[in-house]
């Protein structure tokens, strides 16, 4: 099994959450991992957790604000020379920036893998997406060894790549996984939608298609809650005291994994609207928690989603039907959710970590 370099932050985040998970995951299955991160940390205290899992992260500092890339090279150097690295992990176009250069440098001294997790390619805006897709499967044919897709959605967006692409799901947090399944209430739609307030994400969209279900159905118990933070929380803010649905609306802002976890818990129904996931983090938490999700088709949905677990919709009269729908027939929410709940032991990351080792570090 090669050693491995595995970076677990991004552009402007530092060390993620997700990344984290991830690395511990390696970590437990027994993989020689080192992690390499910016200062940052998207959630106070990942760090600290590392530590307690015994995992070895090497702070670089820039990483993640993108310069000083000459600095950044002789960094990844020293770590790959130090340690022994065979293979390093990369999460995005810096990254394999780096990488590549790093190869470049070590060329006849040191060989190592490339391995490239495709998280995004501006999918909100068709010309850019199209560029976009070029200009990294350009990058990926070259440099990389292997190309790690989340989703069969996200892999048909890189056919040419199809030769490298290892189609490997992302897991979820362990706490996630609890024992026994809690029953989601049957008083009112109880809707969550944790995501940032950006172009592509939509939550107009469930505004409208929330104000259109009140005003059919009267149902004045139904609850909506939006997690997250971004430029255009103002504005989802004014629509929905404009659609006179403020009083059932509910704004946190940032919230942790935690609170969100406790959300998706005291709700009915998990509401996806984005243009485009790659994976859908979104999609999945609930789904493991056992509630009914309503989603476009969008990232793992179309693969998870049938009938006796959700509904796929494209547009605002779509959703509506489907809320109407299920305060009909409220038994939905329990079943769907039993049925979810059932298979969410495809989402361990120790299944998911099993495969990784054996598509990419055998």
């Amino acid at each position: 099994m090669r050693k491995l370099l595995f970076f677990a932050s991004d552009f402007r985040i530092g060390l993620s959450s997700l990344l984290t998970d991830q690395i511990i995951a390696l970590k437990q299955a027994g993989v020689d991992v080192i992690g390499v991160a910016g200062t940052n940390e998207q959630e106070p205290g990942l760090g600290d957790i590392l530590k307690s899992e015994g995992v070895n992260i090497e702070r670089v500092p820039g990483l993640d604000e993108h310069n000083d890339f000459k600095r950044l090279v002789s960094e990844i150097i020293r770590i790959v020379i130090d340690d022994n690295i065979e293979c390093i992990h990369v999460q995005n176009n810096w990254q394999l920036a780096i990488a590549s250069a790093v190869r470049l440098r070590l060329f006849f001294k040191r060989r190592f893998k490339i391995v490239y997790t495709i998280h995004g390619f501006r999918h909100n805006s068709p010309a850019k997406a199209i560029i976009a897709r070029f200009l990294i499967g350009s990058a990926l044919h070259l440099v990389a060894d292997h190309v790690i897709c989340m989703t069969t959605y996200l892999k048909k967006n890189f056919l040419l790549l199809s030769y490298k692409i290892k189609l490997i799901r992302l897991g979820i947090k362990d706490d996630y996984f609890i024992d026994s399944f809690i029953k989601p209430t049957t008083q009112g739609l109880n809707i969550v939608f944790p995501a940032q307030f950006r172009i592509g994400k939509n939550q107009d969209l469930l505004l409208r298609s929330f104000a259109n279900y009140i005003n059919l159905t009267g149902d004045d118990k139904a609850l909506l809650t939006l997690p997250g933070t971004g430029e255009l929380l103002d504005k989802m803010k004014k629509l929905a005291t404009e659609l006179g649905i403020s009083s059932q609306v509910i704004f946190p802002g940032f919230v942790s994994k935690d609170e969100i976890k406790r959300l998706y818990l005291n709700c009915n129904l998990a509401v996806i609207t984005s243009n485009s996931e790659t994976f859908g983090q979104s999609i999945v938490e609930p789904y493991v928690l056992g509630r009914c999700i309503a989603s476009t088709p969008v990232g793992i949905a179309p693969e998870i989603i049938n009938d006796n677990s959700g509904f796929i919709f494209s547009n605002e009269s779509e959703l509506t039907e489907i809320l109407v729908k299920l305060s009909k027939n409220k038994d939905l929410l329990i079943s769907y959710g039993e049925n979810n709940f059932a298979n969410k032991d495809q989402f361990r990351w120790g299944a998911i970590t099993a495969e990784y080792i054996e598509k990419i570090l055998r």
